[in-house]
């Protein structure tokens, strides 16, 4: 029988029991939009979370107290000391590391804020002038710290637009002034800010870290004022050059590990990381997840693909008297065959077209509501029809094997 006409013939079918054709074909496409979706969510949260990664500086490399499994945790409670002044004074001595452009040295705990009636905590960061360098963090009014704020070890502070907006009612707060409270082992600390200005916008970290409530002063004021300790949270070095930045990690690996007395087969009590690590470290996750998420969109195309098998089962069943008369007016085995393996690549394609379509307005919807941008790719889509078919191909294969080999005058005589 000519494709064509094989085709048509299963249309014909398919119109014939619409209701049950239709909920056949639903499956299908819920699985083929979650798949697409899934996989589209997957790509987008990667594509945030590295874009946010870029935004943390120019050809930098990240110092951090604690080795590299536990360093993000206790550098958020403040619980390793690894990471000093002294090794912030080493690390700047002329030639120490000749590849560095800047060294910038960070000291950061949450502390509570007032302005009036309104308070909040907020997480609080001494640094240097050129962190706004480093971090391409320009301010949106007013200025950023200078080197005089910190010779002086001077009151004053530069807000994050939300932090602003939250404590004085609008961002535009320069010159109005806030306390800012720490509690220490010692006691509580109180001191009286005022803003020197507020940041530009930087929005979220792949949603949830929100980086425009933060309150920046002079490093020596968050030391000598407010923190009162002598370690740090970061030092961020920013490399001549992107090829200069392994270089930059090796020397300042170097000189740490001399500073801290450890000997050859020691481990870190800090590490080194390189801009690219963490971006590479970001993309393998980002790949391992959004490979899992569409695993569990494939479950559905399964349950989908089932769905098929049933249904064309169901099909021979109700339809044996009409393939014992085929095949006794000469029709082959693979004529069967092949029209009942149409009926079901029909099907399945049907239902693989709209879950391309309702995964589009999935994507839409995500975008829509949440940061993250759901991206679906032409090679998604096109993976995802293929993957139509062959669920198509694969669970009609053997209901279409079924009735090929049936026997004429046994069909025949089927009720």
């Amino acid at each position: 029988m000519p494709i064509g006409e094989t085709i048509r013939s299963a249309l014909v079918s398919v119109a014939a029991n619409r209701l049950r054709a239709f909920l056949t074909i639903l499956g299908v496409t819920i699985g083929v939009a979650a798949v697409i979706g899934m996989v589209s969510v997957g790509q987008g949260a990667s594509d945030l979370v590295q874009s946010s990664l870029r935004g943390l500086g120019t050809n930098a490399v990240f110092v951090t107290p604690g080795t590299r499994s536990t360093t993000f945790l206790q550098s958020a409670a403040g619980g390793t000391t690894s990471i000093t002044f002294g090794d912030l004074a080493a690390l700047e001595q002329p030639g120490a590391v000749p590849d560095a452009a800047t060294i910038v040295p960070e000291q950061g705990g949450y502390a509570q804020l007032r302005a009036g009636s309104e308070t909040r905590s907020t997480r609080v960061v001494g640094t240097s002038p050129d962190y706004s360098a480093v971090r391409d963090w320009g301010v949106e009014y007013g200025r950023f710290l200078t080197s005089g704020d910190v010779t002086a070890a001077a009151p004053v502070a530069v807000l994050g637009g939300d932090t602003a907006k939250a404590l004085f009612g609008t961002k535009a707060a320069v010159d109005r002034s806030f306390t800012v409270r720490y509690v220490q082992e010692g006691g509580a600390v109180t001191l009286r800010l005022k803003v020197v200005g507020v940041l530009e916008p930087k929005g979220n970290i792949a949603g949830f870290f929100n980086r425009d409530d933060i309150v920046i002063v002079p490093i020596t004021t968050s030391q000598k004022r407010i923190f009162g300790r002598d370690s740090l949270s970061t030092i961020t070095i920013s490399a001549r050059n992107a090829d200069a930045t392994t270089q930059v990690g090796d020397d300042a690996t170097d000189i740490l590990r001399r500073r801290h007395r450890l000997h050859e087969g020691d481990p870190n009590d800090f590490t080194v990381s390189t801009q690219q690590d963490l971006l590479a470290t970001a993309a393998l996750t980002a790949d391992v997840f959004t490979v899992l998420l569409g695993l569990i969109g494939g479950v559905s195309l399964v349950v989908g693909g089932i769905g098929i098998m049933n249904i064309m089962l169901v099909s021979v069943t109700e339809r044996t008297r009409e393939i014992g008369l085929r095949k006794a007016l000469g029709a082959r085995r693979r004529d069967i065959l092949g029209q009942f393996l149409v009926e079901a690549v029909v099907l399945t394609s049907i239902g693989g077209a709209l879950g391309i379509l309702l995964a589009l307005a999935f994507a839409w919807l995500i975008g829509a509501f949440s940061p993250v941008q759901a991206i679906v790719t032409p090679a998604a889509v096109a993976v995802a029809a293929l993957i139509s078919v062959g669920v198509g191909l694969l669970f009609g294969l053997y209901p279409a094997r079924r009735a090929a080999y049936l026997q004429p005058i046994a069909a025949l005589r089927a009720e």
